[in-house]
């Protein structure tokens, strides 16, 4: 017999979210739910996906590690990452600078 009130914990949405793989059923049994919580759960987490997607294209410098009383910047890993990945975008390329790391002077090509 499935749990019929209540919210979703932390807990069970966790285990739903990171087995995507199951099917709803399945999922419900283990957690002893209903089929309706589980995909409505699944449904409003696939557009929180989206908003997620849409973080990712923060700018770089939200990735970096800064200490302010040192005045230390640090690139983490994520943010090299995000640097490489989104390259293209940021910055046109004329056959000119084709292999360059960094443009000096981008009015100049």
């Amino acid at each position: 017999m499935s749990k019929k009130t209540g919210k979703i914990t932390k807990v069970e949405k966790f285990y739903i979210e990171n087995n995507t793989d199951k099917e709803v059923g399945e999922i419900a049994k283990d957690l002893n739910r209903t089929k309706a919580s589980v995909e409505k759960h699944i449904a409003k987490n696939k557009t929180s996906h989206v908003d997620e997607a849409q973080d990712k294209k923060a700018p770089i410098r939200d990735l970096f590690g800064h200490k302010e009383d040192r005045g230390v910047t640090i690139m983490t890993p994520a943010a090299s990452e995000t640097a490489d990945e989104t390259r293209s975008s940021r910055v046109r390329q004329s056959q000119r600078h084709k292999n360059a790391i960094h443009i000096i002077n981008p009015e100049n090509k």
